[in-house]
């Protein structure tokens, strides 16, 4: 028996707040309403489902996308759901609804592009990155297999993780990332232009042999067996070539991001102290967002935390100085297309093998080009300094040997990050060097990049005080440092 939209929404509400992907944790789920609903299948229970859920206190009513089972638990990662995605996709094909309609598409249906085939084998379904604002996971079908993500979060317009997986695979020679093989979009009725569709979910080859950078190094760090032997021995140098071949390989993912500029989307733009002023007031108007984010917040943690937040709001005015530098010196370089949320967990490496980490494009492959999540999608797909996927890739570091810490009980040393940091910049500034969009200068490029670490610490704080508590720590105590950088720099 089909269930009808009021017993869906109910059961929507009980389980949807404990979601990991669930966005907004901290805030009440006033009601909860299905929007439109596809059945994917006269013998199949699943029904894939957009929910709109009405915050307490909030004029903001976000939408999700969701595959229920006749009970309407989630049923994503089911082999049912799982063949109709990969098949929806590849086959280009459509579904009416309600309101409007799902429709897929394929890069391999097009002329010249290498034809995709769908399942046609019994196939089983892996879920990965149980940690993600997304629900993404492996479908395997005979020999083929496929990497899935269902974009939970809905958002109306040009998804950036869509447009930059259909750049690369027709208009880039860059092989450092698993190609796109094609999408699924929900069109409404009313407007059905693509300006109006909501992108649900992509489907990429599958990289064999390869596992996440994040993975791969908190592995060899906790193998190491002692706090001194970390950054040394066959341990380290095999950490730190890893983390080279990164460095290297963000570069050429700017050279490709920088390299059209016949595509308007992808043309770099070339920076001024106007364009500079726009970039720090968009970072400061960020930053207050999350100071009122932490006066809400702070009288609901336990005291020591709360005494630290408090005292990171009595140096807001600091913190924010930190910004004024970039109208003077944005303009010795250009704007570009990023990846806008790069981290360790974006990044694949070879699982076993750290030979084959040359200067070659592919022995680092870059995936999920979705922005942060937080951000509005005009905002993702804006142009800025690169400096913000290398203040990223910085930040993810120090998350790493905070967590490796954590791990083994052994001290985290300031200094590894300092090597894992110095590392990364020497093999990126190898690909950056005489390229527009890094700056010649080094001092520069130091500020530059120390303005844009900052602002997405001050992120990362907002989002583990939504969604991982046990995690504040680490962004805090970056902003701590930053606080007590400033204030060294005026003594």
């Amino acid at each position: 028996m089909t269930l009808d939209d009021a017993t869906i929404a109910s059961r929507l509400a009980q389980w949807l707040p404990a979601a990991r992907w669930f966005a907004d944790k901290a805030a009440t789920i006033e009601r909860t309403t299905v929007h439109e609903r596809f059945t994917l299948a006269a013998d199949s229970p699943v029904e894939l489902i957009l929910a709109d859920v009405c915050l307490a206190g909030s004029d903001a009513s976000p939408r999700y996308v969701g595959l229920i089972d006749a009970t309407g638990d989630d049923a994503t990662a089911t082999p049912a759901a799982a063949r109709w995605l990969v098949e929806m996709v590849l086959t280009g094909g459509s579904l009416a609804g309600r309101d409007g309609s799902l429709v897929g598409h394929s890069i391999g249906g097009r002329a010249g592009s290498a034809g995709a085939v769908a399942p046609t084998d019994s196939l089983t379904v892996l879920p990965i990155g149980g940690d993600a604002s997304n629900t993404s996971f492996v479908v395997r079908s005979g020999s083929t297999a496929w990497i899935v993500k269902l974009i939970r979060r809905c958002r109306t317009g040009i998804q950036p993780e869509v447009e930059l997986g259909d750049f690369f695979a027709a208009a880039s020679p860059w092989s450092g990332t698993p190609r796109l093989c094609g999408w699924l979009e929900y069109l409404p009725a009313d407007s059905p232009f693509a300006a109006a569709s909501t992108a649900l979910a992509t489907v990429h080859e599958f990289a064999r042999g390869y596992t996440t950078g994040w993975d791969r190094l908190v592995g060899l760090l906790t193998d190491s067996q002692t706090a001194e032997d970390r950054l040394s021995g066959p341990r380290g140098d095999e950490v730190l070539e890893i983390v080279a071949a990164i460095g290297r390989a963000t570069g050429q993912m700017h050279q490709a991001l920088a390299a059209r500029p016949d595509i308007p989307a992808f043309a770099p733009e070339a920076m001024t102290p106007a364009s500079g002023q726009v970039t720090a007031m968009g970072m400061v108007a960020h930053a207050e967002q999350v100071f009122s984010l932490i006066e809400s917040r702070r009288p609901h943690l336990e005291p020591s935390l709360s005494r630290r937040l408090a005292a990171v709001l009595l140096a807001r005015s600091t913190l924010v100085s930190r910004f004024e530098r970039l109208p003077s010196l944005v303009p010795a370089t250009t704007s570009i297309r990023v990846h806008g949320d790069y981290h360790l967990g974006q990044l694949l490496v070879p699982e076993h093998d750290s030979q084959s980490l040359g200067a070659d494009q592919g022995s680092v492959l870059v995936i999920d080009f979705e922005g942060e999540p937080g951000r509005p999608l005009t905002e993702r797909r804006g142009k800025i300094a690169a400096a913000k996927d290398v203040a990223g890739m910085c930040r993810s570091f120090d998350y790493l040997l905070r967590h490796v810490a954590k791990l083994t009980g052994r001290p985290y040393a300031s200094a590894d990050l300092e090597r894992l940091e110095a590392c990364y910049l020497a093999a990126y500034r190898e690909v950056a060097a005489g390229q527009l969009w890094w700056p010649a200068d080094r001092e520069t490029a130091d500020a530059l990049l120390a303005a844009f670490k900052l602002d997405k610490a001050i992120y990362e704080l907002a989002y583990e005080l939504n969604n991982r508590p046990d995690w504040i720590d680490v962004p805090l105590a970056a902003i701590e440092e930053a606080v007590a950088t400033v204030a060294r720099s005026h003594a």
